[in-house]
C-alpha cells in the first residue's frame, strides 16, 4: 500500500517514510485534542490519500478466493451445526477442493473459523506509523481505528457468526485471543515508534492501545445490541468523547 500525505512533503511506502529536506510550513493542527471528534474526518492541509495497490495477478486472486471460500464455509457450518459437527472433509467437499488444499491455507479447522482480515493488522500499523509527526499518538491511533471500522462494517456478518460460534464453544477463546494478540502487538509497536520509547519497558504504548481498543469494542457491541440502529462511526466517536470526559474528571 502506498500512502501520500496531500499538501505535506511526506510519502509513505508500507511502514517507511521519507521526509523531504525542506520542512513543511507550520499549520494549525486540525487534530488538536480539543477538536470535536465529529469534525476531524477531513482536512485539506493533511488529508491522507490511499492509492490502490497494484491489482493482484490471476493466480493470487484464485488463491485468495479459495482461502475466503474455505473460511466462510467453515464458519457458516460451525454456526449452523456446532463446531463438533464440522470436519475439514465436509468443508472441502462443499467448496470443491482437496483436504490437502485446505491445509495449504490453514493449520487447523479452528484457524479457518477464527480468521481475521489478514490485511487489517498491516493497515492499522501503517496508518498509525504514517500519521503526521505532529499528531499525538493517541489521536493517530483513534483515527486509524476509525478508518478500520469501515472495513468492519463490510464484514459485520462474519463477525456476528464468529460471536455465535464463540458463544457456543468457549474452548475457542484462547486461540481467538492469541490471534488478536499478535495484531495488538503490531499496533503497540507502531505507537511505541511514534512515542520513541521501548514498549517492553514503557507502559504508555500498551495503555494507549488497550484503551483505544476497549472504546472500539464498546462501540461495536452497542451497535450490535441495538440492532445497528445508529451509525457505527457515531457510536465510536461518542465512546471517545466519554473516554476523554472521564479522563478529565
Amino acid at each position: 500500500m502506498r500512502i501520500v500525505a496531500s499538501g505535506c512533503c511526506r510519502e509513505v511506502d508500507g511502514a517507511r517514510a521519507e521526509n523531504s529536506s525542506a520542512a513543511p510550513a507550520t499549520r494549525p493542527d486540525p487534530y488538536d485534542r480539543k477538536t470535536n471528534l465529529h469534525t476531524v474526518h477531513f482536512c485539506i492541509a493533511c488529508i491522507f490519500v490511499t492509492l490502490p495497490d497494484p491489482p493482484l495477478g490471476l493466480r493470487e486472486r484464485k488463491k485468495r478466493a479459495t482461502r475466503d471460500a474455505l473460511a466462510d464455509t467453515a464458519l457458516r457450518m460451525a454456526a449452523e451445526r456446532g463446531l463438533e459437527q464440522v470436519t475439514v472433509e465436509a468443508v472441502t467437499a462443499e467448496v470443491g477442493v482437496s483436504v490437502r488444499t485446505f491445509f495449504n491455507y490453514f493449520g487447523h479447522l479452528d484457524d479457518a473459523i477464527l480468521v481475521a482480515d489478514p490485511e487489517g493488522s498491516e493497515r492499522l500499523h501503517d496508518a498509525v506509523a504514517g500519521a503526521p509527526p505532529e499528531r499525538p499518538a493517541f489521536v493517530a491511533l483513534r483515527d486509524a481505528l476509525a478508518e478500520e471500522l469501515t472495513h468492519f462494517e463490510d464484514g459485520h456478518d462474519r463477525w456476528e457468526l464468529q460471536c455465535r460460534v464463540l458463544g457456543s464453544t468457549p474452548s475457542l477463546f484462547p486461540r481467538f485471543f492469541a490471534a488478536r494478540g499478535a495484531d495488538e502487538q503490531a499496533l503497540i509497536g507502531a505507537v511505541a515508534q511514534r512515542l520513541g520509547v521501548d514498549p517492553a519497558t514503557d507502559l504508555r504504548p500498551r495503555l494507549l492501545v488497550h484503551t483505544a481498543l476497549a472504546a472500539m469494542r464498546s462501540a461495536v457491541e452497542t451497535w450490535t445490541a441495538t440492532g445497528r440502529s445508529r451509525p457505527l462511526p457515531d457510536l465510536y466517536a461518542e465512546a471517545f468523547t466519554h473516554l476523554a470526559a472521564a479522563l478529565h474528571d
